[in-house]
């Protein structure tokens, strides 16, 4: 796995584990959780009625931190120097940072894509996900970008 670690953490992470790193990011104070297998959901209660709130899923078994709408990574509790995609305001951008960092995971692997835009979208739980050429053959993969873990799927759009 890439980046530096949190000191003296392991995986998969205990609630315990999973607040108190989440609160290190974030002022979760007030907010809600829940949890359903390895999946922690936080989300804020707004005051004001008409007002949305914040939602996040942790995922942990990987310690990425993701949209708990979108799916879409966020950054990660336990890599210290992964980027944190939750400042980002453009949806461009935010695509373009995902893709740098899905590539440098593929190209770590020993896997290659033949487009510029092989990521098809977000997976849940963090991840997203792709098809690209392993061992000459396609596959489809669900990666995380902060850990670069990654495994194959069957393919999302057959039917």
């Amino acid at each position: 796995m890439a980046g530096s670690w949190h000191p003296s953490t392991h995986l998969p992470l205990n609630e315990k584990e999973v607040r108190q790193l989440m609160a290190e990011h974030v002022n979760i104070d007030g907010w809600k959780m829940a949890r359903k297998g390895h999946i922690y959901t936080f989300w804020s209660v707004p005051e004001a009625p008409s007002s949305n709130g914040l939602s996040y899923g942790v995922n942990a078994m990987t310690g990425t931190v993701y949209d708990a709408v979108s799916g879409g990574p966020l950054w990660n509790l336990l890599i210290k120097d992964a980027p944190d995609l939750d400042k980002i305001v453009s949806g461009e951008q935010y695509q373009k940072v995902i893709l740098k960092l899905a590539d440098q995971a593929i190209k770590t692997s020993g896997m290659t894509t033949d487009r510029k835009q092989w990521v098809s979208g977000g997976y849940g739980e963090g991840f997203i996900y792709g098809d690209v050429i392993k061992d000459h053959r396609r596959i489809y993969i669900k990666l995380d970008v902060f850990t670069q873990q990654w495994e194959e799927i069957e393919d999302p759009w057959k039917n």
